[in-house]
C-alpha cells in the first residue's frame, strides 16, 4: 500500500521550538528566574573556586627585587647591601637565587627608609576619586581597582567604596557578595541612617594597605532610603550622605577610590559630590562618545543645582576623561581619540587605557597586577603593565598636586610581573 504521506505521532519531526534558534529560548515566570540565580551562583563559585584553590581566599603574589626597587626608588644593589644590614627585611630566596618580598614586606621597607609617600596629615588633605560614567561596559570597574592597587603599591594608605550593587569590584577582590558580604560590610547602613560612621563597614583585604568597603544587591535600597530621608528628616540633604561618612574615616587614608554604579541615581550623585577628582572612563566609539557628552550634560546640571542649594560652589581639584579600551591600529579609534581630545583638551588625560587581553579579567580573577606567571606573551603583560603605569602614574600625580607637603612630585615606575 502508498504511504498516506501522514506520520503517527510518535514519528513526527521534533517540534519547531527544538530546532528553529529563534524558537529555542523558553518562556520564563519568577520560579525559573530564581532558579536561574541560583545556576548562575553555583558556576560563579564554581569559578572562583577554580580561581582560588586550595585556599578559600585569594592571596598576593610576591614581588622580585627588580620590581621593588623600581616601587620604592632605590637600585637593586641598594636594596642588597641594606638587606645584609639588616636594615630591611631580606625578603624570601627562591631557586634561582631570587629574592621575593610580599607587598607588606615592601611597605615595611619604605617605613625604615622613610619613604612612605603619605600626606601630611596637618597640610594635606584625603583624596577622594570618583569612577564614574553613566554608561556601563566603559572599563569603570577594570579602571577603579587597578587604579587602587596602584596606590596601594606605592605605599599609599587606600580605601575602595564599591557603590555598585552589582558589586564587580567586589567580586574582584575575591567575595561573593550574595553569601560572603553581609549588609554591615556595605555603605547601606549609613546610609540609612543607622549608623553614624563607615568604620564599621571597613574590611582589609589581601592587599596590604588596601581596605574595602563591599557591595552588594541590598545597595538598591539606598536609592530609597535616601529619597525618604530627604522627605522626612529636617535638613537631611540626600547627596551629603556619603561626604558625611567619608569624612568619619577619612584620616586613616591617603586616598579613596570609589567606584560607582553605571546610572545617574542618588547613590552616583552621593559619590560625585564626595568626590575630590573624578576620571571618566571613555572607550573611543560614537554610543560612548555621546554618552560622555550627556554625563557632562547632567552632571553640570546636578552640581548646578546642589551649588543653589548650598550657597556656595563645588569645584572637583581636577575633572578628567580616561580614553579607555584603545586600539591603537584601529581607524576608528584613532579618529574618535583625536575628537575627543580636540572637544575636551586638557580634560582628556594625556596617557590612554589601551585594550589588551590582560586586562579583560577572566576566571582567575587576577588584575594585571597580580599576575606572576602570564601564560600568554609576555610581552602582553609587559604592555598592559605600561598602559596602567601611565594612566596611574598621571592620576597620582594629580593627587600629589593638591598636597601643600609634596613640592617634589615622584616619578612613578612600572612594576612588571615576576619572570
Amino acid at each position: 500500500m502508498a504511504s498516506s504521506g501522514l506520520k503517527r505521532k510518535d514519528d513526527a519531526a521534533p517540534p519547531a521550538s527544538a530546532t528553529d534558534p529563534g524558537l529555542r529560548v523558553p518562556k520564563a515566570n519568577a520560579r525559573d528566574i530564581v532558579q536561574l540565580a541560583s545556576q548562575a551562583g553555583e558556576i560563579l563559585a564554581r569559578a572562583r573556586e577554580a580561581a582560588l584553590a586550595p585556599g578559600v581566599q585569594k592571596t598576593l603574589r610576591k614581588f622580585n627585587l627588580k620590581e621593588v626597587a623600581e616601587l620604592v626608588g632605590l637600585s637593586p644593589k641598594t636594596l642588597v647591601r641594606a638587606a645584609q644590614r639588616q636594615e630591611i627585611p631580606s625578603g624570601e630566596r627562591v631557586r634561582g637565587n631570587r629574592l621575593l618580598f610580599t607587598l607588606e614586606e615592601i611597605h615595611e621597607i619604605q617605613d625604615r627608609l622613610d619613604l612612605k609617600p603619605w600626606r601630611d596629615p596637618v597640610t594635606d588633605k584625603p583624596m577622594t576619586v570618583a569612577v564614574a560614567n553613566f554608561k556601563g561596559g566603559v572599563g569603570k570597574t577594570s579602571t577603579s581597582i587597578h587604579l587602587g592597587q596602584h596606590f596601594a603599591l606605592h605605599g599609599y594608605r587606600t580605601l575602595m567604596i564599591d557603590l555598585d550593587a552589582q558589586a564587580s569590584l567586589t567580586t574582584l577582590f575575591g567575595l561573593l557578595p550574595d553569601s560572603e558580604v553581609g549588609t554591615d560590610k556595605t555603605a547601606l547602613p549609613y546610609l540609612e541612617g543607622e549608623t553614624d560612621t563607615l568604620k564599621d563597614a571597613i574590611q582589609p583585604t589581601y592587599w596590604h594597605g588596601l581596605d574595602l568597603i563591599a557591595a552588594n544587591l541590598a545597595l538598591y535600597g539606598a536609592e530609597f532610603t535616601l529619597a525618604n530621608r530627604q522627605k522626612t528628616e529636617e535638613n537631611f540633604r540626600f547627596y551629603q550622605a556619603l561626604k558625611r561618612g567619608i569624612a568619619t574615616i577619612s584620616d586613616n587614608y591617603d586616598v579613596i577610590i570609589i567606584d560607582t554604579p553605571p546610572a545617574l541615581s542618588y547613590i552616583t550623585t552621593n559619590a560625585l559630590y564626595a568626590a575630590d577628582g573624578i576620571v571618566v572612563p571613555v572607550p573611543p566609539a560614537m554610543m560612548d562618545f555621546a554618552s560622555a557628552s550627556l554625563f557632562f550634560s547632567l552632571l553640570g546640571d546636578i552640581i548646578g543645582v546642589i551649588d543653589q542649594n548650598e550657597g556656595g560652589e563645588k569645584v572637583f581639584d581636577f575633572l578628567g576623561l580616561l580614553i579607555s579600551k584603545y586600539e591603537q591600529g584601529n581607524f576608528v579609534h584613532q579618529t574618535i581619540h583625536d575628537w575627543v581630545r580636540a572637544a575636551f583638551q586638557q580634560r582628556v588625560l594625556f596617557h590612554t587605557m589601551g585594550s589588551t587581553a590582560v586586562l579583560r579579567i577572566g576566571p582567575e580573577i587576577q588584575t594585571a597586577y597580580e599576575i606572576g606567571q602570564y601564560q600568554g606573551d609576555r610581552r602582553t603583560l609587559i604592555r598592559a603593565l605600561e598602559y596602567l603605569e601611565g594612566v596611574n602614574g598621571e592620576i597620582e600625580r594629580l593627587v600629589r598636586a593638591q598636597w601643600p607637603s609634596k613640592a617634589g612630585l615622584r616619578p612613578v615606575t612600572r612594576a612588571e610581573g615576576s619572570a
